[in-house]
Order: C-alpha cells, then sequence, then structure tokens
C-alpha cells in the first residue's frame, strides 16, 4: 500500500513538469511551421521579382533572415520547398472541390460553391501556383506532382460524373473520364492566365467556368 501511494505522489508531483514539457514540444512546433512558412514567403517573393531557376538558397535563406545552414533544416533544397507548398495548396483546393462532389443542393449551386471556393484559393496562391507551373516544364519532380494533384482532382470528378449518371442527373452519353480531363483543364487554364497575371477577378472567373460545367454536366438546368 505505502508503494502505490509513493506512486501516486510521484506521478502527481510529475504532472507540471509534463504540462510544461508538453507545451514546450507544441511551441517548437509551432516556431518551426512559422519559421518554414517565412522561408517559403521569401522564395516566393523572390521568385516573383526574377526567376525561381536563378534563385539560390543563400538569397532565400538571406531574405527568411536565416543562415545558410538554417534553412537546411527545414528544407533539402529550394525545390523541396516549391514542392511542400504546392502539396499544401493542393489539399486547400481539393477540399473546395469536394463541395460539389459531397455537398447538398441543386447541382449548379454545388457547382458554382465548389468553383468559387477553388478559385479563390487560386487567387490567393496565384504567384505560387505560376511559378510551379512554369518550374514543372523543366523540373521532373514538379512535373511528377503537378500531374499527380491534376490526376487527384480528374478521378475525384471521374468518380462524382459516374454516380450522378447512375442517379440520371448527368446523361451517359458524356464520356466520364474525358468529361473531367477537359473540365479540369479547362478551369486550369483560366485560373493560370486570368488569375496569374491579374487580368479578371475571381468573381469574373467564376461566372466563365460556372455555366460552361453546369451546360456540359447537366443540360436542361438552369445555372444558378
Amino acid at each position: 500500500m505505502q508503494a502505490s501511494g509513493t506512486t501516486t505522489k510521484k506521478t502527481k508531483a510529475e504532472s507540471p513538469k509534463t504540462t510544461r514539457a508538453a507545451s514546450a514540444r507544441t511551441s517548437r512546433r509551432q516556431r518551426r511551421e512559422e519559421l518554414r512558412e517565412s522561408v517559403i514567403a521569401s522564395a516566393l517573393e523572390l521568385a516573383e521579382q526574377g526567376s525561381f531557376r536563378d534563385l539560390t538558397v543563400d538569397e532565400i535563406a538571406r531574405a527568411a533572415g536565416l543562415s545558410r545552414s538554417a534553412f537546411y533544416t527545414h528544407f533539402q533544397d529550394k525545390h523541396e520547398l516549391l514542392l511542400v507548398a504546392v502539396k499544401e495548396v493542393s489539399e486547400e483546393l481539393y477540399l473546395m472541390a469536394d463541395r460539389w462532389w459531397h455537398g447538398v443542393g441543386p447541382p449548379a449551386e454545388r457547382v458554382r460553391r465548389a468553383l468559387e471556393g477553388v478559385v479563390s484559393v487560386y487567387a490567393e496562391q496565384s504567384g505560387l501556383l505560376r511559378i510551379a507551373t512554369e518550374v514543372s516544364t523543366y523540373d521532373e519532380e514538379m512535373r511528377a506532382l503537378w500531374l499527380d494533384i491534376a490526376e487527384r482532382f480528374i478521378g475525384g470528378t471521374t468518380e462524382h460524373i459516374l454516380a450522378e449518371q447512375k442517379a440520371g442527373l448527368i446523361p451517359r452519353s458524356l464520356d466520364a473520364r474525358s468529361t473531367s480531363e477537359a473540365l479540369f483543364w479547362m478551369a486550369e487554364r483560366c485560373c493560370y492566365i486570368y488569375l496569374g497575371r491579374g487580368e479578371r477577378t475571381p468573381a469574373q472567373v467564376v461566372e466563365g467556368l460556372a455555366p460552361a460545367y453546369t451546360a456540359a454536366l447537366y443540360p436542361g438546368v438552369i445555372p444558378g
């Protein structure tokens, strides 16, 4: 019994230390994430002013207020930095697209809500996505990631079209895969061309895409 009581007292005595240790770990993780975001932001800002291809790790580290060695505690090189940033944004885009795939309401409304979300995220991250698109033309790893992201969206849309066809909402005459590919690349190009250079507002891009999506998928349905 005494041994048991001793153990209980020891556990209670260590509890505040455990709490402080956990809090310290959380603070370190937050600080690390903040630093990573700062490095990414600095790299993108520099790339906007020149060329990502010519950008050096020294320049990125200096802009972020870090030493070269500190940069390497976060990323292996500038390409990994870009890959990480693009992966994070792709998750945001995917969540927005899911407003159509698993949202509620009439088809035209779901399509519009999804496009509004996707276009909004793209507009906020247009600099990053423009750079990633350009880097994918000469960097095989970025090209592979870009195609993987595209395939995830195309695959999700294909599955949704098949489900909607089964439910009688989308004509079975449409080939689900080909239609998904066409819709994805239409939206991607519009965002890249018009938002990447600020030639149109997000609302204008949505106004161009939403009726086209609805007319192609749900003929006879008045766009919301």
